[in-house]
């Protein structure tokens, strides 16, 4: 599963179901044990069908992204290049 891809994103997930926990009541030991049991369930079946990526998978995108555009704007530069310099030949 993808929440469990790495022990961050595992430990993620435990504490947010602690935080949703904690807002019961103190003396609610039993119904907090029980919250937490019923909600991760709940919640792993929504972050499955979110689609999520890991965050070491998005810093990856990311660097791909930034990869391809700096090549781009190098293949811009250069077309803008031939394009002068071949209407440059064409007129003279």
């Amino acid at each position: 599963m993808l929440w469990e891809k790495t022990m961050t994103e595992k430990f993620a997930i435990t504490d947010l179901l602690k935080q949703a926990a904690s807002l019961l009541p103190a003396n609610a030991a039993d119904i907090r044990d029980e919250f937490e049991q019923n909600l991760r369930p709940l919640v792993e079946a929504s972050f499955a069908k979110m689609n999520l990526i890991t965050r070491e998978e998005f810093d990856q995108h990311l660097a791909l992204l930034s990869r391809l555009e700096e090549k781009t704007a190098a293949l811009e530069a250069k077309l803008e290049a031939l394009k002068a310099s071949t209407t440059h030949k064409n007129h003279h």
